[in-house]
């Protein structure tokens, strides 16, 4: 039987490298053909992002959960740093320039600015979502206008060439760049072409079509500028009864939290939940996504604000990870006719790729202080939606296996020689040392779960992602907004 069981899997890896041998082969004739310039025919294909730097603050004074970000038409780099309550503004390199504090403006001083906008004469937008304000500053950072919002809930700023766009909870607000009201697109809802407290706006080059990052409908949205009309969507509005746990097929965002838009149409989407970014096309459909969660560069932790520059720089709000990164996109190059039939050619490498990449699916690895926090607040049944196994160490399955169905605990023994070179590094020890030594040796995305603040903070030095209760809790849990009204912007 071991025999027939070694032929089997023998033959099995000698079919993969004979269609790995012939999809090379094709490759290899169809890319000796002319080459030709990518054109109009399609987009060009899209690499991933080339990490240039971060930006944590200047002079020891550090970023706060940065949540919105933008390109002036100098090139420098605008950082609504929230929890600071300010605007920086950082060089093309991140060398700092210049800080606008929002608590010391007088009538114009504002708290916890969520977005940051710069027109192209160089004035500066600040948007406050809970002071319900927009702040306009000269190039010079001097306040000269406000513009309040009692009756709805702004979330986002954007400047294109003369207008400027306020995104709300359920419309687009267009005016000009003194912050006068000319008109408004869409309504609150979960019908195409209607929106529920979208997190962003990005017009087409020339102002004709507006791409939405539609928060609450969990989905983009390509609207017609004039007339709201929904001309495309990728993702689809998920069931009311079960919100931001449901896991069904249709689901194709964690959450779209902001969007921007580069020089070729593609679409860049932060999905804050799943910590990547999300390529679209202009017609909507997806290239690719980018990144993954963790804290080391090119990694995200929760982001939520991006932006692009001209000549391919795009900077990403790494929100929880208390940064900005900046990436570069690599600039359309010449590439053979033959690339738009590769995809053919590797088509028999494209399962075993899918199948290699499913089994990269984040793992959870829990320690036991959380699973007594998840049994004693009653929470079994909400992580079970969340989370479909529980890696655990032995003697934690011993004492809580018997009493969790779903989601299931999977009994996996921790490295006893990596457990002991960890005893000796850290001041940890006993269930929380097993657990923490269980999560460094399971490959792949892996997520730490514990109560314990010197295990989250050993974790982090380990670069693993560690997470409290509380926290999925908050990122699972929306609260209920205002419902949208009617308002107008007054200079």
């Amino acid at each position: 039987m071991f025999r027939d069981t070694r032929i089997r899997r023998n033959l099995l890896a000698l079919l993969v490298l004979l269609l790995a041998l012939l999809a090379l082969l094709f490759a290899y004739y169809v890319m000796t053909r002319p080459a030709q310039l990518v054109g109009d025919e399609g987009p060009p294909d899209t690499e991933e992002f080339r990490y240039l730097f971060s930006i944590y603050g200047f002079e020891g004074d550090l970023l706060s959960r940065p949540t919105g970000v933008a390109f002036g038409p100098d090139g420098n780099i605008y950082v609504a740093d929230t929890l600071k309550h300010r605007i920086l503004v950082f060089d093309s390199r991140g060398a700092f320039v210049a800080r606008i504090s929002g608590t010391d403006l007088g009538e114009f001083s504002f708290e916890h600015p969520v977005s940051v906008a710069v027109a192209p004469d160089g004035r500066i937008y600040a948007l406050s979502k809970g002071d319900r304000k927009l702040v306009i500053f000269d190039r010079d950072f001097q306040p000269v206008h406000q513009v309040e919002f009692p009756d709805i809930i702004p979330t986002f700023v954007t400047v294109r060439g003369e207008t400027l766009y306020v995104v709300t909870d359920g419309t687009i607000m267009k005016g000009t760049l003194d912050g006068t009201y000319v008109t408004q697109v869409g309504t609150r809802g979960r019908e195409e072409g209607q929106l529920d407290l979208p997190g962003a706006v990005v017009p087409s080059a020339d102002g004709a079509i507006l791409y939405v990052a539609d928060t609450l409908n969990y989905r983009v949205q390509a609207l017609d500028a004039e007339t709201g009309e929904a001309l495309w969507a990728y993702g689809a509005p998920i069931p009311p009864d079960e919100a931001i746990k449901y896991r069904g097929e249709g689901r194709l965002f964690g959450l779209p939290a902001s969007i921007t838009l580069d020089e070729m149409g593609n679409i860049y989407v932060v999905d804050g939940t799943n910590s990547e970014i999300v390529v679209l096309s202009e017609e909507g459909s997806l290239l690719k996504t980018l990144g993954e969660v963790g804290h080391a560069d090119g990694r995200f932790y929760f982001p939520d604000g991006i932006a692009y520059g001209v000549g391919g720089y795009i900077a990403v709000a790494d929100k929880f990870n208390d940064r900005v990164q900046v990436f570069q996109v690599p600039a359309p190059q010449v590439a053979p006719m033959a690339a738009r039939w590769l995809p053919l050619a590797l088509l028999p490498l494209a399962a075993i790729a899918l199948w290699l990449l499913l089994r990269r699916r984040t793992k959870y690895v829990a320690a036991p202080d959380f699973i007594t926090e998840v049994i004693d607040r009653e929470y079994v049944d909400e992580i079970a939606r969340h989370v479909k196994k529980l890696h655990v160490t032995p003697a934690v399955f011993e004492v809580f296996g018997g009493r969790f169905e779903k989601p299931a605990l999977v009994s996996v023994e921790p490295d006893p020689e990596r457990m002991e070179e960890f005893a000796g590094r850290f001041l940890i020890e006993g269930p929380e040392l097993e657990a923490l030594t269980l999560a460094y040796q399971i490959r792949g995305k892996t997520v730490l779960l514990s109560e314990s603040e010197p295990v989250r903070e050993t974790a982090q030095e380990l670069e693993l992602v560690a997470v409290r209760l509380d926290e999925l809790i908050e990122r699972a849990d929306l609260a209920e907004s205002t419902p949208a009204e009617k308002s107008e912007v007054e200079k």
